[in-house]
């Protein structure tokens, strides 16, 4: 009674055992497969690391990001390895680029001193008597505008303004 009630159970078993097996096959070939398409992320996200195309590059990589999502899961034991490795890369290029945003804004708040500076200088000269002192002056400032660099892109034209308007000021007057 034994040996029937166990091989009754064999078979069973065997049964079960050849489904679950085609199964956890076709689970592991998926897991493999996405762990080739996240190494393949991994390898483009380390290509555009270095690049200084802020715009473009960072939104593809959000792309990747977004793509990274939609893969399932990968063999067990890869799974920290290979996101550590994509995080890595996007951390390093959104970290150059924020370092670099932070660097362009305090050159544009060093050039926007400037730029008050000599809308100052031009303010003070637009009202001025001394025809030919002050053109030649006027000129001066206009020549050292051109040298400043640029400035936040929301303050460029009302510095530009100010600028402009002292300048044309003097020289309607002139």
């Amino acid at each position: 009674q034994g040996e029937a009630m166990w091989r009754r159970f064999k078979t069973a078993q065997d049964d079960v055992f050849a489904r679950v097996s085609t199964f956890l096959s076709s689970q592991n070939e998926e897991r493999a497969s996405n762990l080739a398409r996240k190494q393949e992320l991994c390898d483009r996200v380390a290509a555009l690391v270095d690049s200084t195309d802020w715009v473009q590059t960072a939104a593809e990589i959000q792309r990747m990001q977004a793509e990274w999502k939609t893969i399932g899961p990968v063999s067990r034991g890869h799974e920290k390895a290979v996101w550590e490795r994509f995080r890595a890369a996007c951390d390093r290029f959104f970290t150059r680029r924020h370092e670099d945003l932070k660097r362009r804004k305090e050159e544009w708040s060093v050039n926007l001193a400037k730029k008050e500076a000599l809308c100052e200088r031009a303010e003070a000269l637009a009202s001025s008597t001394d025809w030919d002192a002050a053109a030649v002056l006027v000129k001066q400032l206009q020549a050292e505008w051109k040298t400043v660099g640029p400035v936040r892109k929301s303050k460029s034209d009302v510095i530009w303004q100010r600028f402009r308007a002292a300048c044309d000021g003097f020289f309607e007057r002139y």
